[in-house]
């Protein structure tokens, strides 16, 4: 197989680990179906839209960082034009249907660089892994094991 042969739209499309890819405006150029699913939205409500504010902090948490360290993360990975893995982080996500009403929600993010034919960042690749499950079990594990 040549790789005039492969469709890689179709690949990004159907990868199982959810991408955002996301223009050096931090303006989000596409996500895969991994990443709609995760986040309950639709590509028409996510493309052509700042990255921020379609995922805005969440407003009941007024010690939210989500919104800071992805930019300043995806800056960073402009800037460099390497990729960065976070920590993990916390990133509550509107409940879909429902506005103002966020879901607390976990995440182990990486950002990297996606390079045009001249060299230049063009897209940052987004790649998450959602962890709220397990870092949920951590918690109630630890709460469990604590002496009363």
């Amino acid at each position: 197989m040549t790789t005039a042969e492969v469709d890689f739209g179709g690949v990004f499309r159907h990868l199982p680990i959810p991408v955002l890819l996301v223009t050096p405006e931090l303006v989000i150029a596409d996500a895969n179906a991994a990443y709609l699913e995760v986040t309950g939205r639709s590509r028409q409500e996510l493309v052509g839209r700042d990255a921020f504010e379609a995922f805005p902090d969440n407003p009941w948490d007024p010690g939210s960082t989500g919104v800071r360290d992805m930019r300043d993360s995806m800056r960073r990975v402009l800037a460099s034009g390497k990729p960065e893995t976070m920590a993990f982080q916390r990133y509550d996500v509107e409940v879909p249907g429902r506005p103002g009403l966020f879901s607390q929600r976990y995440w182990c993010p990486v950002n990297a660089p996606v390079f045009g034919a001249d060299g230049r960042v063009v897209l940052i690749a987004q790649c998450v892994e959602e962890i709220t499950e397990k870092v949920r079990r951590i918690v109630e594990g630890l709460s469990a094991d604590e002496p009363e």
